[in-house]
């Protein structure tokens, strides 16, 4: 009787002990305080594989949403691991990387920039999503309710950012100004790249006066670092700067790389078709493409492999000989070569999963056999 005493007096001693700090908070300055739950946490981020786009306009977008008065914590993102070109914008203009992600765990909001696809971001399926900005075609992508979105056929989603900023008279800072300007010379190629457009050079100028940064100079150390591929490995090459596509049912991998002599990368050719095999292989995909950008001339050299090939050579009226093929003026992906393929892709029957087919089949020999069980 007595043990049973002591052990109900322990208990009710632990029990006052973990009450106070709640009563603590339940009363505040003699009175019940209102119980306040914590702020809405909003999630910025790009796609997987980020470039500094994808980057920089989840640093900036924060920055606008907060001084637009935005009160939730909001938290830039990202999914995947810097590469040297943005490592060296987030160096230079002295900011935080934003935090890395691999599920959505903690958001209470998402909002998307750079990309709107499933297949280049996280399972956002049960996501609030909130917010898209961007200036990519939409493919696949849904949402429960109404969302604020702002797509724009511009070069960089960074120069819709900008536009935001200006539009609505707010304090662009030093850092948000040389994240915005990196941004834009990253995606065309320091205004080079055939999807360049009017306002994307104007954002460039205005934020370059703005900063008193020399675009030009500055724009061309930034792409010479993300040139440098002389540390990486074939598997990095082919994975730093890819997007992953679903068209017509067959899985297309289309990887860029951008650098001064394509011969360094030429050079360890049947290493990085070993590695686009693999991947091949091992995500069931039927195209994979690597496109190197000479960034100097703006033309491109593609190593193709996968099983529809011939698709490849139809959209750029090309013959690829032993994996390579070399395109004339080509160096946008979003432009140019996800289109021009997706365009032929999309004339071909359509692709159904043989291993989807093989389910089928065994599920319907179960039924049969279920059914043939209960009639005799």
């Amino acid at each position: 009787m007595k043990a049973n005493y002591l052990i109900f007096i322990i208990i009710s001693i632990n029990l006052i002990n973990c009450s106070i700090p709640f009563l603590n908070i339940l009363y505040e300055n003699g009175s019940v305080a209102n119980l306040k739950s914590p702020a809405h946490t909003t999630y910025i981020y790009g796609h997987k594989n980020p470039d500094a786009d994808a980057i920089c306009s989840a640093i900036v977008l924060a920055d606008y949403l907060k001084k637009s008065g935005n009160t939730n914590n909001i938290v830039p993102c990202r999914l995947g691991k810097l590469n040297k070109e943005t490592q060296y914008i987030i160096n230079f203009f002295e900011v935080d990387s934003p935090v890395l992600i691999y599920d959505l765990s903690g958001a209470d909001d998402v909002i998307l920039v750079d990309h709107n696809s499933p297949s280049q971001s996280l399972d956002f399926k049960n996501a609030n999503i909130v917010g898209l900005y961007d200036h990519h075609a939409i493919t696949g992508f849904e949402t429960k309710d109404p969302i604020k979105v702002i797509i724009e056929p511009v070069g960089c989603t960074c120069t819709i950012l900008y536009k935001l900023y200006k539009s609505n008279n707010i304090t662009i800072s030093y850092k948000m100004a040389g994240l915005m300007i990196s941004a834009i010379i990253s995606d065309t190629l320091l205004l080079k790249s055939p999807i360049t457009t009017q306002d994307d050079i104007n954002a460039v100028n205005e934020l370059s006066a703005l900063t008193g940064i020399d675009y030009k100079n500055y724009g061309f150390n930034m792409l010479l670092k993300g040139t440098d591929v002389s540390d990486l490995t074939e598997k990095d090459i082919i994975t730093f700067d890819s997007k992953s596509y679903t068209v017509n049912g067959y899985k297309i991998e289309i990887a860029f790389v951008n650098i001064v002599d394509v011969s360094e990368i030429l050079i360890r050719k049947e290493k990085l078709l070993k590695e686009m095999n693999k991947s091949i292989d091992e995500n069931k995909i039927q195209l994979f493409v690597l496109t190197i950008v000479d960034i100097i001339d703006m033309d491109s050299t593609i190593l193709v492999s996968g099983s529809i090939t011939n698709v490849v050579e139809k959209a750029f009226n090309v013959t690829i000989s032993d994996n390579e093929a070399f395109l004339k003026g080509i160096s946008s992906r979003k432009k140019q070569v996800y289109p021009y393929i997706s365009n032929v892709i999309n004339e071909l029957p359509e692709y159904i999963n043989s291993n989807f087919n093989k389910k089928i089949e065994v599920n319907l020999s179960y039924l049969i056999l279920t059914l043939l069980f209960l009639l005799i």
